[in-house]
């Protein structure tokens, strides 16, 4: 009888997540009207309708929350040229968004495509099916608003343990969502597995509460969606590269106490001020070269580079500790875009070796070399086999190094792409390398430096 009572009140029970509802904070109340000032001006053609997930990533209207623009690099590449429009507010529930969304949000506007994206604050009030009615509400109320409008359902983020009870609520949800979607308008899209790692757990570098994305999460979001978004706006997709490669994901570098964003903005005015002829590329280890723009300490070859490339126009635009993905990310900031340099020379990848397969490290460099000849059609590229590392001829690194290296020669095979890996001459007769040519047995001393110019100089002849 009890259990029968239970059922009756459940049933009677009325869903408020599909309930529309305004809240009461002057705050929410201040952003919804900017998004209705926004709405009025027309002429917006993407829409991303969501919670605090959507709201923090970037965009207008900005209204000057702290946590805003988290992702604002990644807005401005994807969809800065798509006429957006920011419709997430921190905090909201889907019968929040239903409210905005009947209340002028949406008021003229018949965008080509929306994106929806909203239920995670439904979880701890409300069971999978109450929140997947909720979801359905949002997108039929976009819907009728503008038939037209192709709808981008993606499917609720992962959040918190792998064994929570939220993230199990959070698949049921999106299990109701798909079987929906596949059999009605909108296109389901799940990307929840881009934000994992090998164990199902979140990284704290995506999601450091396991909720929220950080600058790394917009960009796996951005890039795993793009291809869908793009085929919904009849456009090519701006990367099909897959976010679940780190190597291939552009982001800032955090781990080294130099100031990074420091040295990339000097190192674009430099190449752009002198329309440089010859360009390096890489981490710590072209770094230490000791080029212009110079870091104090980071010098350990600068004879070397004067006597070879003093004279040559030539820019050290290596960076301590970067990997494929920090110089991806510098690349598309525009260090190199404009340029037009005569010769390149690419050498990244052995910072990725603790993280990635050779395989990954491989896709990150050949992304680089993509990207290096967008940006310089008319360009010599040089691409450097890792160099090997590690005292002794089985250290791990040294081995992996080498596995890598076993990929790369095909790219010498490319137009106007060359491939080297003169990396055996660090190397003693056996196999370990001397303190005399890489004082840590990673990065050059001196005369590894002059190892390394004059392995490369035949190329940098032909190509200058």
């Amino acid at each position: 009888m009890l259990s029968a009572l239970l059922l009756t009140a459940a049933i009677s029970t009325p869903n408020d997540a599909i309930i529309p509802a305004s809240r009461a904070g002057e705050w929410w109340q201040k952003r919804h009207l900017a998004m209705n000032a926004e709405a009025a001006k027309g002429g917006h053609e993407l829409l991303l309708i969501g919670d605090s997930i959507t709201h923090a990533f970037a965009g207008d209207p900005d209204t000057g929350e702290s946590f805003n623009n988290r992702g604002k690099d990644t807005w401005n590449l994807y969809f800065g040229d798509r006429k957006p429009l920011n419709l997430g507010i921190s905090g909201d529930r889907t019968q929040h968004v239903i409210w905005r969304l009947q209340n002028g949000n949406m008021e003229g506007l018949k965008p080509k495509a929306a994106v929806v994206m909203i239920g995670t604050n439904n979880m701890g009030v409300n069971t999978p099916e109450q929140i997947f009615e909720g979801v359905k509400a949002v997108c039929d109320t976009v819907h009728q608003k503008s038939p037209a409008t192709k709808i981008l359902l993606l499917a609720i983020f992962p959040r918190d343990a792998v064994a929570s009870v939220n993230r199990a609520k959070v698949k049921e949800t999106n299990m109701l969502l798909k079987e929906w979607a596949d059999s009605s308008y909108p296109t389901f899209l799940d990307i929840g597995d881009a934000f994992l790692d090998n164990k199902g757990e979140i990284p704290g570098s995506v999601m450091p509460d396991k909720l929220h994305p950080m600058a790394y999460g917009y960009r796996i979001w951005a890039m795993a969606m793009e291809p869908t978004l793009a085929a919904l706006l009849g456009e090519k997709p701006k990367t099909t590269y897959s976010p679940k490669n780190s190597a291939l994901v552009p982001v800032v570098h955090n781990r080294d106490p130099y100031n990074w964003m420091e040295r990339h903005e000097q190192a674009t005015r430099l190449t752009h001020e002198n329309r440089t002829d010859l360009v390096f590329i890489g981490d710590s280890i072209m770094h230490n070269f000791g080029g212009p723009p110079v870091t104090q300490g980071r010098t350990q070859g600068g004879m070397v580079w004067q006597e070879f490339y003093g004279d040559r126009n030539a820019a050290d635009l290596g960076f301590g500790w970067d990997r494929t993905e920090n110089v991806l990310w510098r690349l598309e900031q525009g260090e190199l875009k404009g340029v037009n340099p005569k010769a390149v020379v690419l050498m990244i990848g052995t910072n990725n070796l603790m993280l990635n397969t050779a395989n990954e490290i491989r896709d990150g460099i050949v992304a680089c070399v993509d990207h290096i000849r967008a940006d310089a059609p008319k360009a010599k590229i040089l691409v450097v086999g890792l160099l090997p590392r590690g005292e002794q001829p089985y250290d791990t690194l040294r081995l992996k190094a080498a596995a890598v290296n076993r990929l790369l020669p095909g790219l010498g095979r490319r137009e106007d792409v060359d491939y080297i890996d003169f990396g055996k001459r660090f190397l003693q007769e056996d196999g370990k390398i001397s303190r005399s040519v890489m004082g840590d047995f990673l990065h050059p001393t001196a005369k590894g430096y002059q190892i390394f110019a004059e392995a490369i100089e035949p190329w940098v002849k032909a190509a200058l």
